[in-house]
């Protein structure tokens, strides 16, 4: 399991180690990832090229409405649960984006 030291905040800091990435050339369709290990608690997105739309859960779907956005240039750290799955999208007017999803382990 993912092991951070908490700030007094309760945020974790620090990684512990990366584990297993995929990385994604964004469509305009929504594209799910495979699920994440039984470890994995935490993961670590980065964007680059142009934003995406981001949905975590069992069996997500990425919506340019509703989704979380990544903006580009951008790297973030989320709270997963083991087995979780991330999709991703982006809308028409962006040319393209790409988008690195790491385990935190």
């Amino acid at each position: 399991m993912s092991t951070f030291q908490l700030d007094p905040n309760n945020v974790p800091m620090g990684v512990a180690s990366f584990g297993t990435t995929q990385i994604f050339t964004v469509t305009n369709s929504s594209v799910q990832s495979t699920a994440f290990g039984a470890n994995t608690t935490m993961i670590r997105l980065a964007c680059s090229s142009g934003h995406c739309h981001i949905a975590i859960g069992a069996n997500p779907t990425a919506n340019l409405t509703t989704s979380a956005m990544i903006p580009n240039n951008f790297s973030e750290i989320i709270r997963v649960s083991p087995g979780q799955k991330i999709a991703v999208i982006k809308d028409a007017t962006v040319a393209s984006a790409t988008l690195s999803v790491t385990e935190l382990v």
